[in-house]
């Protein structure tokens, strides 16, 4: 893979040893034909030493036939895409019901280092409408293995907002405002701010700014939201906070993915942000992008999302992260370029000294 390098970009991350210029996976199989994916989740396998990487098939005209899917490999060029029973490499599926908002969205998967139940290793927050009458919202399942899915509840644990939210299970004895907590979940939700630019955004007058919500047990009360991090008045006035990922680093502090929504022009771009309680949250790299919008006709040109921790593989940290060359508007960045490139996952590939953060 070669580096990105072009006028259009802001400078490069110092860490950033080399990003991809084409994506790095296809909707290649039959069951995929005529779909767009984008990446939700990537692990080690602990008995092959494969890389395994979950991904959204999204229907652009189906919206109940989006799936999630998990590929694999062992050398992250070279993927395959077994079949986990069912003849595809699906491993869950919308619940079957209209939503009323949004579609069936897999939002966040761990694998939880300290859970007890061998049944609940695995565990995932996904949009979907399991009961019609109690419309859409975030949902819970867990798995023993990462393939089998368990959907908790007929019902969201949250109705409010919407599905751009990442989960974490917390470090040990953490302390939040409300005692204790197991797990965080970090959401976009909403301030009314009259002053916000509107030219192209599709929210006008409202501000999106990060909440969290915590559980003393995945499978029981959540509290929230609370209100934890919003742009400020270092930050340029149309910025807006689309998307948190937060993950553990081995220093022992959370890092995140900032996803950042640029209302006048619609653009996104992925900030890097640490924090000592993943409540409290520090700008890192002088606020500067950690994966910055691509070069004039690249599939990543006009908006990057990062909702996928990193992963340290092959003495490297492995970022997966959404390239396409439409902004947030779905309006091409670049309507000059007669071919527009077919957005799709990319790769960005750092140094450890990544993870060199300091949350204050």
């Amino acid at each position: 893979m070669a580096a990105v390098n072009d006028s259009d970009c802001m400078k490069e991350h110092p860490a950033l040893l080399s990003r991809s210029t084409q994506p790095v996976l296809l909707p290649d199989q039959p069951w995929e034909e005529g779909g767009r994916i984008s990446p939700v989740a990537t692990f080690i396998d602990e008995s092959s030493g494969d890389l395994l990487l979950y991904y959204l098939l999204r229907s652009s005209e189906r919206a109940l036939a989006n799936a999630l899917c998990l590929a694999r490999s062992n050398d992250g060029v070279n993927w395959t895409k077994p079949d986990y029973d069912s003849g595809t490499n699906i491993v869950m599926r919308s619940c079957g019901n209209e939503n009323d908002w949004g579609q069936f969205y897999p939002c966040s998967i761990i694998r939880d280092e300290h859970e007890t139940d061998e049944t609940q290793n695995w565990k995932m927050i996904y949009w979907d409408c399991p009961d019609p009458k109690l419309g859409s919202g975030i949902c819970l399942a867990t798995s023993p293995d990462g393939i089998q899915w368990n959907r908790l509840h007929n019902h969201p644990i949250i109705t409010g907002a919407n599905d751009a939210a990442s989960l974490i299970d917390a470090f040990p004895d953490a302390k939040t405002p409300f005692k204790g907590g197991s797990h965080f979940i970090h959401q976009q939700t909403f301030t009314y701010n009259p002053d916000l630019p509107t030219d192209r955004d599709n929210l006008k007058q409202m501000h999106r700014a990060i909440s969290i919500w915590k559980c003393d047990k995945f499978d029981e009360r959540w509290v929230g939201p609370v209100r934890i991090l919003e742009p400020d008045v270092d930050d340029e006035p149309d910025l807006q906070f689309y998307w948190l990922t937060a993950f553990k680093t081995p220093s022992g502090v959370y890092g995140g993915f900032l996803n950042c929504h640029h209302t006048i022009d619609q653009t996104m771009d992925v900030q890097l942000v640490s924090s000592k309680d993943g409540w409290s949250w520090t700008r890192e790299n002088d606020r500067d992008p950690v994966i910055p919008l691509a070069h004039r006709g690249q599939f990543d040109c006009g908006l990057v999302s990062a909702i996928v921790p990193p992963v340290i593989w092959k003495d490297s940290v492995w970022v997966f992260y959404q390239g396409r060359p439409t902004v947030h508007d779905a309006q091409p960045r670049y309507p000059e370029v007669e071919s527009q490139p077919n957005p799709g996952i990319g790769l960005a590939q750092f140094s450890t000294d990544f993870f060199n953060l300091n949350p204050q």
